[in-house]
């Protein structure tokens, strides 16, 4: 890692909306990229911005059609890092996710970003810099929510204390689940996960995931799995916890050249559905509505300043901490 001194940026169109950056995240999704997986590469140029892509921030400068849509400076802002083209048939029907011109802004651990305004959310007073660093994966989580059908009193397993797990936790529960179970190795994040309402935690290392879900689901298995921790065995067990026509649903790339294990006679036989989420098409808004509902503080589990940002990716490399935070203004 090393801190560049650059041009700063400024606005060139209507929709222009100039970000003094508060807080970046550290997503464990970018670490492939930064250790040149061979496997991951293809993606890095489409996907991924050089450095960053979820942040807080404040509006300094706007572009006049962003300023009569409210985005005036002092304005406190989040959003999404990708711009869609809002023209090709994916965009044109609703699924902007999918665009076939999908384009990455400027990297969010920078001191000042020009994103367009259809990137933006504005923050309600009671979330904080800290929380809405979060409206990406917010927005990733509701849809997995939407992909996977869920249902009033469902029984949800979630692999993976994650933020994204520990989201749909949430979620989960707002949406009428009957049994939400958590299933992660470290103990700090299912702490986390008991504190943000889960009903039951799990320790793989130690405990037999298969038996608990047989006990607690009455042998039926769990009506929705969501797999959220990027560990591609977690797919083979994650089937045979499924209850029949269940659902499971996955949120990770895994690497391009790498083949799951997974059975399909499982899923034959229990008729049931193996659902990927990615990215989120239209979120903005529901995010906005939603953030100030959800516990997003205990996800925030290390905030290092700019000159520490190695230590900071070093840390997000263990999977022990659920989020980490880069303060890049004081």
């Amino acid at each position: 890692m090393e801190l560049v001194e650059e041009p700063e940026p400024q606005i060139c169109g209507s929709g222009d909306v100039k970000i003094r950056v508060a807080y970046s995240g550290v997503c464990p999704d970018e670490m492939p990229f930064f250790r040149r997986d061979a496997d991951m590469l293809a993606w890095g140029s489409v996907i991924f911005p050089l450095a960053g892509h979820e942040m807080s921030g404040t509006v300094t400068e706007a572009g006049d059609a962003a300023l009569k849509y409210g985005f005036t400076p002092g304005t406190r802002v989040s959003g999404y890092a990708w711009k869609h083209c809002g023209q090709c048939d994916y965009c044109r029907s609703g699924k902007e996710n999918l665009c076939m011109h999908l384009k990455p802004s400027q990297s969010t651990m920078s001191e000042y970003i020009v994103w367009d305004m259809s990137q933006l959310i504005k923050l309600p007073d009671t979330v904080s810099f800290e929380e809405a660093v979060l409206t990406d994966p917010i927005g990733f989580s509701l849809h997995g929510i939407t992909r996977a059908n869920m249902q009033l009193g469902d029984n949800v397993l979630i692999i993976g204390g994650t933020v994204p797990g520990l989201i749909l936790l949430q979620l989960a529960k707002m949406n009428g689940a009957n049994i939400v179970t958590v299933v992660d190795p470290y103990l700090t994040n299912r702490k986390i996960a008991q504190e943000l309402g889960a009903d039951y935690c799990i320790d793989p290392t130690s405990e037999n995931i298969a038996f608990h879900t047989l006990k607690v689901t009455h042998n039926l298995g769990y009506n929705i799995i969501f797999e959220t921790s990027g560990m591609l065995d977690m797919i083979s067990i994650a089937a045979m916890l499924l209850a029949k026509q269940g659902v499971l649903a996955y949120g990770c790339v895994y690497g391009l050249n790498k083949q799951p294990p997974l059975k399909l006679s499982e899923l034959f036989i229990k008729e049931a559905s193996l659902i990927p989420f990615h990215m989120a098409p239209y979120m903005l808004p529901r995010t906005e509505k939603i953030i100030g509902k959800l516990s997003l503080s205990p996800l925030i589990t290390k905030i290092y300043s700019m000159e520490e940002a190695t230590q900071a990716y070093m840390d997000c490399e263990t999977g022990r901490y659920p989020h980490i935070l880069i303060r890049i203004n004081p």
